[in-house]
């Protein structure tokens, strides 16, 4: 987990980046797959809830703050991306 993240979109934007070996800022947009505002009001409300989404290659787990699992799901990292740095579909499932 990375100690010097302030906020729960840059905890999961470091985690990915760890993982693929790719520097954040080349990573594609966070929000193109998930809707960062909406994912830290959830958090922020304290509820027992699990956020799942895919991007840049991998399946984000999000369970709370500082619980974000990042697993690769291919051999396809940003690095490996289209031209266009388009991203991977996002898929959301919130559960109880």
């Amino acid at each position: 987990m990375n100690a010097h993240a302030d906020t729960l979109t840059e905890t999961i934007v470091l985690e990915l980046s760890d993982v693929t070996g790719v520097d954040p800022l080349d990573l594609p947009p966070l929000y193109d797959a998930v809707d960062v505002d909406a994912l830290q009001q959830l958090f922020d409300r304290g509820d027992d809830i699990e956020v799942e989404f895919a991007i840049a290659g991998c399946e984000i787990t999000v369970r709370g703050r500082d619980d974000v699992t990042v697993t690769p799901t291919s051999g396809r990292t940003p690095a490996t991306l289209g031209a266009d740095g388009e991203a991977d579909a996002a898929r959301t499932a919130f559960q109880d």
